[in-house]
């Protein structure tokens, strides 16, 4: 067996952690002084660190659970995809399929006690679209906003937009604030949450403290720290030592070792975040589907899942989450069976046929352990068929901004994700979509009957048409090979027993919740 077989791999890292970790497994049970029960502060040692702060520039899942806490939308996720009023006084009135009237709560305010107003609404919802930024998928159904009274606003869409409960939780912010200087705002924002921002360093810490005079449910610690640990061992010996009171996500690879090391519980919830494969389709040997489709025989999926990713997550084969995609009827099955394992001798001849046997094709991956054995595993097969291939592993601010280039000299390959909902839309709009290219979509894959099946499905209620639609789309994508899915991860917590108060959601971007109480 080789030093590259995974199996080895993983047998080696489980013994360097049973090392690195014997003297702190009698630490498991020490009740912390410093941790989240004596002193109501948490802290959280992170894959997905944040990288800003500001919502409408929030592009990944790590400023997506520090923006959730230092800013309130008029509305608000529960424990679950249901929404509940937050900014908003009552739920939203629906006049029409096209209009929805809110009222604002008298007493929401922001960070610098000044009221939260319906120009700040309207900005909210506008500024995405108007500075082109990565939020701009979730709000661009949204036409205009309308200031009825000083505690109504009007939120007119440009077509019946069946997500709308969703949009109606983008963040609100403070539209003067914001604009005299977004620079330091995305460091030092003015939010109306329950939680301010102490201090920030992209990538590396963010430190949020309880805000006293939130005019909302007091959350139940006064400090919460999102802390980057790279490494899930490094991550695991925090926890044993008492430096940490929780990790996300729990590596697979420690998953069963957790409890017994570091008296830790580990909590798991079926996740709504697809990993995939995607492929430039701007630029490169990747533009060819015959490139893409030998791509798909350097790699057994099927495999590199259950080594890698299993029992935290799950294969996936389409870009919905398995549990979406069956809710919504999808053909699961048939796209089961047109999975294909590693061929090495296949994909040699359709380089071949395409022409396309020279040169490194790369391979773009953000900092992310397991993300990046899923780009090593695949550059190995590329190897293995005779094209060579390179691995490039940046921090989260460049990966953001090169795996939407469309530039050959960025990528080939990226190893991205999509968090998204119950709802189709939120994973097929922003990773396919041409309106969000650069933005949120690096396939750059142009199809107009694709594209407007995405846009007309979001503009229609009919729920048995939109699965026509989408299943047509994702039939056209998957034909052209335009990304190969792999997994849905678990979201996943393993929490200090002193640390109760953080608990799961489904969503990826609303992990840890924060509740008082037993779990």
């Amino acid at each position: 067996m080789s030093e590259r077989d995974p199996h080895v791999r993983r047998r080696r890292l489980l013994g360097a952690a049973g090392v690195g970790l014997a003297g702190t497994a009698g630490l498991a049970g020490y009740a912390r002084t410093t941790g989240a029960a004596g002193s109501a502060r948490a802290r959280l040692a992170t894959l997905d660190p944040p990288v800003t702060l500001d919502p409408v520039e929030a592009a990944s899942v790590g400023s997506e659970r520090a923006v959730e806490k230092l800013f309130d939308g008029l509305y608000a996720y529960d424990d679950g995809l249901g929404v509940v009023p937050r900014i908003a006084d009552g739920p939203p009135r629906r006049p029409d399929a096209t209009t929805a009237e809110v009222d604002l709560r008298a007493d929401a305010r922001f960070q610098n006690g000044r009221a939260v107003t319906p120009e700040d609404v309207a900005y909210s919802f506008e500024a995405p679209v108007a500075e082109d930024a990565p939020t701009k998928w979730r709000v661009d159904p949204v036409e205009s906003v309308e200031t009825v009274s000083a505690s109504t606003v009007r939120v007119h869409l440009s077509h019946p937009y069946p997500a709308l409960d969703h949009l109606l939780t983008h963040p609100v912010v403070p539209k003067a604030e914001r604009e005299a200087n977004p620079e330091r705002f995305a460091r030092d924002p003015v939010g109306s949450g329950p939680f301010a921002a102490a201090s920030f360093t992209p990538e590396k810490k963010t430190v949020l403290d309880r805000w006293g005079e939130y005019w909302g449910e007091t959350p139940p610690v006064d400090r919460l720290v999102f802390a980057a640990v790279g490494s899930p061992v490094t991550q695991m010996m925090g926890l044993a030592t008492n430096r940490s009171d929780a990790i996300q996500p729990v590596s697979p690879l420690l998953a069963g070792r957790v409890a017994d090391v570091t008296g830790a519980s580990v909590r798991r919830r079926p996740g709504l975040r697809t990993v995939y494969f995607g492929f430039n389709c701007n630029e490169g040997p990747t533009t060819d589907p015959a490139v893409r489709e030998a791509i798909r025989y350097c790699i057994d999926v099927d495999e590199a899942v259950e080594e890698l990713v299993e029992p935290l997550g799950r294969r996936a084969y389409g870009l919905l989450p398995p549990q979406v995609a069956e809710a919504w009827g999808m053909p699961t099955e048939e796209w089961r069976e047109t999975a294909v394992g590693q061929n090495a001798e296949r994909a040699r001849r359709l380089f071949r046929e395409a022409d396309a046997t020279s040169g490194q094709l790369k391979i773009l991956t953000p900092p992310n352990p397991k993300l990046k054995e899923l780009g090593e595993t695949l550059a190995r097969g590329l190897r293995d068929a005779g094209r060579g291939a390179l691995v490039t592993e940046t921090g989260w601010e460049r990966y953001l901004d090169r795996y939407v280039s469309g530039a050959e000299r960025d990528y080939s390959v990226f190893v991205g994700s999509v968090a998204g909902t119950a709802d189709p839309d939120s994973y097929l709009y922003p990773a396919v979509h041409e309106n969000v290219e650069g933005l949120t979509n690096g396939l750059f894959y142009r199809d107009e009957g694709v594209m407007e099946a995405i846009a007309a499905a979001r503009a229609t209620t009919d729920r048995a048409e939109r699965r026509r639609l989408y299943e047509s789309a994702l039939s056209t994508l998957a034909d052209e090979h335009v990304y190969l899915p792999v997994c849905t991860f678990a979201n996943s917590l393993a929490v200090d027993p002193d640390a109760s108060a953080l608990r799961l959601h489904p969503l990826a971007g609303r992990t840890p919740r924060l509740v008082g109480g037993e779990p």
